[in-house]
């Protein structure tokens, strides 16, 4: 496993020619150097535009950045079920409402220059994690694989909701903590989502243009 960049948030590798990470904000001008030492053919950034007018993405005018967020703008469905307290619910809720964007995400990834690719959003844990997800599904990982993967974010941002937690109010605080476990059914849960509506609309939008990208050549070369 590649050494994490100084200054990284929740950065791995889960596939040969794939990293993620939190915010890339945070690396330090040696972690900076260090991401871009790894020859990155594309960085993606996962997140709205007001989270970039916030921070600032670093990388913003190489040409291996680009920014394609996940959530679309003003979806009352997907604002509903942020509400649930759940971020399988959630998870689902991207997978039937924002298939276009994943559709696009999916297709910067697997039709990317040469080189690894990065994909990342604020925490690294729900955005980037289902996007990782949908990857390991597509290189043929066992969802044992892919719990294991989502799982270790844990462990990695103790520290970043700590500090959260310190910012908030408490009443703040109690509507936010809900989200921030990551157990492996709030990963399976979206997978079994698709398993079950594969002759369906998310399975035609998301699947199939995904799967017939795939065919034209491996995406995940060691690297």
């Amino acid at each position: 496993m590649p050494t994490s960049p100084d200054g990284a948030l929740n950065f791995r590798r889960p596939l040969p020619g794939l990293y993620r990470s939190g915010n890339l904000s945070l690396l330090s001008g040696q972690g900076r150097d260090g991401l871009l030492a790894l020859n990155l053919g594309r960085i993606l950034d996962l997140r709205t535009r007001a989270e970039r007018e916030i921070d600032a993405p670093p990388f913003l005018g190489r040409v291996e950045y680009l920014n394609l967020s996940l959530l679309p703008h003003r979806v009352r469905e997907l604002n509903e079920a942020s509400l649930a307290g759940s971020n399988g619910v959630s998870n689902c809720a991207v997978l039937d409402h924002a298939a276009n964007n994943v559709v696009s995400i999916l297709g910067a990834i697997l039709d990317a220059p040469p080189g690894p690719l990065l994909i990342h959003c604020h925490a690294g844990k729900d955005r980037t994690g289902l996007i990782a997800a949908l990857c390991l599904e597509l290189a043929g990982r066992s969802r044992e694989e892919i719990a294991a993967d989502y799982v270790a974010t844990g462990p990695e941002l103790v520290d970043f909701y700590a500090a959260l937690n310190a910012r908030m109010t408490p009443e703040k605080w109690a509507t936010y903590a809900s989200l921030v476990p990551t157990v492996p059914d709030d990963i399976l849960r979206p997978l079994a989502h698709l398993d079950s509506t594969r002759g369906g609309a998310v399975w035609g939008r998301i699947w199939r243009p995904t799967v017939s990208r795939r065919t034209r050549g491996p995406r995940w070369a060691a690297g």
